[in-house]
Formats: structure tokens, C-alpha cells, sequence
């Protein structure tokens, strides 16, 4: 026995027979048939029609924008913005206004300075009806 069939012993004799039957070598592809497949799938693609120029691919275009647009729209929104932020709807009007700078002046421990304040109530009250 040789040393390629060494671990053998433990199967069945009627197992290594079979194993022994179906053993072959594999099959080689050849540059000349490697060229030939390649051809014929590049044939067989060109014919067919890029997947927006298909019957619906422009309602699947339009409706993908649409979602982004949306998505965007979306992000604006008082829900995603950042809570941390000074200039923020404190009190939960729905608007930013003199009485959101009233509410984060009143709060204990917000650690926000008096330059702060001055800066939030400046940029939410404007004097000037121009701008």
C-alpha cells in the first residue's frame, strides 16, 4: 500500500473503491475555449437592454429619488436635530424664541454663561424688521 492511501484502513473497502472510481482529473479549460465563453458572454450581454432602459426602470428611478428627497427633507426636521445644541426648542413650542433663552437661563445646572445667553437671545429676537 502506498503512502497516499495510508489513512485507508478505517474506511470501507466498498467506500475506497467508489472514492478510487470517481477520482479524475479535472477538466482544463484552454485559452482558445477561455476566448470562445468570453465572446459569447459578451454577445449575449450586449444584446440586452442596460436595467433603467426596462419597462418600469424609470418609475424605479423616480421613486428612489423621491425616497431621497424625503429622507432629506426628513433630517431637517426638529427631531433630528441635536439636542445638545444652545440654540434648541427647550421648552417643546415647537419654535426657538425669547422664551427657550428664558427657560435654559432658569435651569439649574445647565453650566451656560451669561455671554451665552446674550448670544442665544440676540441671534432669536431680531430688532431690525429688515433682516
Amino acid at each position: 500500500m502506498s503512502d497516499e492511501y495510508a489513512n485507508d484502513e478505517d474506511l470501507a473497502e466498498e467506500l475506497i473503491t467508489a472514492l478510487k472510481a470517481a477520482d479524475e482529473a479535472p477538466l482544463v479549460i484552454t485559452a482558445r475555449v477561455d476566448r470562445a465563453l468570453a465572446s459569447e458572454a459578451t454577445a449575449h450581454f450586449r444584446s440586452r437592454k442596460p436595467a433603467w432602459r426596462r419597462q418600469g426602470g424609470w418609475v424605479a428611478l423616480a421613486a428612489s429619488v423621491a425616497l431621497v428627497a424625503a429622507v432629506v427633507a426628513q433630517l431637517d426636521s426638529p427631531v433630528f436635530r441635536e439636542e445638545t445644541s444652545l440654540y434648541a426648542d427647550v421648552d417643546g413650542s415647537g419654535r426657538i424664541d425669547i422664551a427657550d433663552v428664558l427657560a435654559v437661563a432658569r435651569s439649574e445646572g445647565s453650566g451656560v454663561t451669561q455671554t451665552e445667553l446674550d448670544a442665544f437671545a440676540m441671534r432669536v429676537v431680531a430688532l431690525d424688521t429688515a433682516s
